[in-house]
């Protein structure tokens, strides 16, 4: 979660550590014994989901893309194209875990409350798709 908070300028950066931290997180809901239910999952992840969506939100900056949209089009969707691809990205990586667990696991699996998970990305992720 540091490496997403701290992240202002390279959404590409999140991109790459997504399937590590997914990795990472599924290792934490094996084996501990206070993470290995919904309850305690769903924040933590919702937690991260809306780190992603404030990334994005920052780094496109709607103001000010709307005011370089004449002026640097590059720029412009350079920035736009980075975020759907990480709000995309946390989506998938998310579905690819998921189904992993369904294939390995006998009873656990990952059913968690998707509009909580990606409600907001989605959400932002479709606003950056109007503005291509």
């Amino acid at each position: 979660l540091k490496n997403i908070s701290r992240t202002r300028e390279d959404l590409m950066n999140i991109v790459e550590i997504l399937p590590s931290m997914m990795r990472a997180l599924r290792m934490v809901w094996v084996i501990s014994r206070h993470y290995n239910t919904d309850k305690q999952m769903v924040p933590l992840m919702e937690l991260i989901g809306n780190e992603i969506a404030e990334r994005v939100t920052q780094y496109v900056n709607i103001e000010d893309t709307v005011h370089k949209i004449y002026d640097q089009p590059e720029m412009v969707e350079k920035k736009l194209v980075e975020g759907i691809t990480l709000l995309k990205t946390w989506r998938t990586t998310y579905e690819n875990v998921k189904q992993q667990i369904e294939e390995k696991e006998q009873d656990a699996r990952w059913d968690f409350d998707k509009d909580r998970l990606f409600e907001r990305t989605e959400y932002i992720r479709h606003r950056c798709l109007d503005l291509m």
